[in-house]
């Protein structure tokens, strides 16, 4: 994906600013409303440079944003049985740190993309129930990182 010098720079600002303020926040909706900077800067940037590249990233990181916050509007009205995973958020900042560095690299921002979604898929009824059974593993790695 080619993007100009300064819309490059704008959403790299972007990414640091929103990753600086998820590290600050202490609960998940907090994290989310910074993360909508995110996919605000890419719409932002499509009305100026579009690309199908361009538009597919916002599509999927707005999608994220969306099925977490209905995981969070649950929880908010008493439906508790499917909580985050108490390393949700350091997870969802490993992910934008990573779709931060690849960025501009088709390839490994598709699979940055991939388990973003599948991270967000794990806040759903089913998705949470599929993580408490292993078949979806996505907090492993992190688990092995605090271990150490």
């Amino acid at each position: 994906m080619k993007l100009s010098k300064e819309n490059k720079k704008k959403l790299n600002d972007e990414f640091e600013f929103v990753i600086k303020k998820m590290e600050d926040s202490e609960v998940p909706d907090q994290m989310l409303y910074y993360y909508t900077g995110i996919y605000t800067m890419i719409q932002r940037i499509l009305n100026f440079e579009f690309s199908e590249e361009l538009l597919f990233t916002y599509f999927i990181v707005e999608k994220v944003y969306a099925d977490i916050m209905i995981r969070i509007q649950a929880l908010k009205s008493g439906q508790a049985v499917v909580s985050f995973h108490e390393d949700f958020g350091a997870k969802l900042i490993e992910y934008l740190k990573e779709l931060k560095a690849d960025f501009y690299n088709s390839k490994q921002r598709i699979e940055i993309l991939n388990k973003m979604v599948t991270l967000a898929y794990s806040t759903s009824g089913n998705g949470f129930y599929l993580a408490q059974k292993g078949v979806i593993d996505i907090y492993s790695e992190t688990k092995k990182l605090k271990d150490k």
